[in-house]
């Protein structure tokens, strides 16, 4: 696939021709390390220091994602949207998708602390895919409108075994191949959310990388067997003509003017607020 537009180029010839055959890129140095260990802190201290984790939070086998009480996992407040405004991002993202008009979406959170149970298993959740494609559509597009690039922020360096993201190799490239070999593409593997029959490895990385992903990479939750709990906020951006609606504006009112404030220019297109 070819890039038709004018943005810096934030990562190597190399490193774009990995995300389109393999299906990620590790993007070195989205944030500083220092700015790493800011974000870190600060979503280590949402957890009460009673260590009462709150029943609408989701936790298990060491991971724990914060939710809202009313079952949102978005956490876009002031002090964490200018990691959705985050330039060298935007760019790395306008190049995949092939254009300039993006919307940053998902802001979910998570922290994996050690575990050391389930010695003989790798995963503490099944792979699976996150596309923002309607689960009542029968088979997926393939086209660059569909198409979303995402994955997390390492606020933490993600040593092996240290809690890191787990892809296949290739692997969207098997899910396009299983999906247009049949007519339900969309519904196999239970809608792509258990997906059993591939083999995946973990991405590794240091504070203030960023693991992207191609929105049909089978990926999963790693154990983390360190002492280091892993800290990670998920983002994912598509353009704002996404095939299925996942780019429209927001509802007017939707963000405060902290929020706004917070995002900056670029921010406020990503959200919807301002247009481009």
């Amino acid at each position: 696939m070819t890039t038709v537009v004018d943005v810096p180029q934030v990562l190597s010839d190399a490193e774009i021709t990995q995300f389109w055959e393999q299906g990620y890129v590790l993007v070195k140095g989205a944030i500083s390390k220092e700015e790493a260990a800011y974000y870190r802190d600060h979503i280590l201290d949402l957890i009460p220091r009673s260590l009462e984790i709150p029943e609408h939070w989701h936790a298990s086998s060491g991971r724990i994602k914060p939710m809202r009480p009313e079952g949102d996992h978005t956490f876009d407040t002031p002090e964490l949207l200018p990691l959705w405004a985050n330039e060298k991002l935007y760019h790395v993202a306008a190049q995949l998708l092939q254009s300039t008009r993006l919307r940053a979406m998902d802001g979910s959170l998570g922290i994996t602390l050690r575990n050391d149970s389930d010695r003989d298993r790798a995963l503490s959740q099944t792979l699976h895919i996150d596309a923002s494609v309607p689960r009542d559509v029968d088979n997926f597009l393939f086209t660059p409108e569909e198409l979303q690039v995402g994955g997390c922020y390492y606020f933490t360096d993600v040593l092996p075994d240290g809690g890191g993201i787990h892809v296949v190799p290739g692997g969207h490239k098997i899910v396009e191949e299983e999906s247009r070999a049949h007519p339900q593409g969309r519904h196999l593997h239970q809608d792509w959310k258990r997906i059993t029959h591939l083999e995946s490895v973990e991405v590794t990385g240091e504070a203030g990388d960023f693991a992207l992903l191609h929105h049909l990479m089978p990926h999963g939750a790693s154990h983390n067997r360190r002492p280091i709990p892993r800290v990670a906020q998920f983002l994912r951006w598509v353009r704002e003509d996404q095939s299925h609606g996942a780019g429209k504006a927001p509802a007017p009112g939707r963000y405060g003017k902290r929020q706004l404030d917070a995002a900056g220019p670029l921010g406020r297109k990503l959200l919807g607020v301002d247009p481009w």
